[in-house]
């Protein structure tokens, strides 16, 4: 993994007009225990990641929620997507998923 990030083949998952490919996201919605591997989706209803944990400071949700301080943390699905097509040369899982996404996604 580390050979191939330094590498920078990072197909077509990479950030728009950048050669990086994100790992993870912090957000403000209500999770609580039990919700990893929850999907994340956009304004679109696109999936954009996956939840699996919450920063520290928000431990609190579990009995009042509020934005101020509320931060869930997911891996990024273009992530999720690069490590599965490069690192575990999965191609074929993706295109059986119908993953056709383009560089910039």
């Amino acid at each position: 993994m580390v050979q191939l990030y330094r590498s920078g083949r990072f197909s077509r998952f990479t950030l728009p007009n950048q050669n990086i490919v994100p790992v993870a996201l912090l957000y403000d919605l209500d999770t609580t225990g039990g919700n990893s591997g929850s999907p994340l989706l956009n304004a679109r209803g696109a999936l954009v990641g996956v939840n699996f944990d919450r920063a520290f400071e928000a431990t609190i949700n579990d009995y009042a929620w509020s934005e101020d301080y509320s931060r869930s943390i997911a891996v990024d699905i273009r992530y999720v997507l690069w490590v599965t097509s490069e690192i575990g040369g999965a191609d074929f899982l993706l295109h059986e998923m119908g993953v056709t996404a383009e560089k910039g996604m």
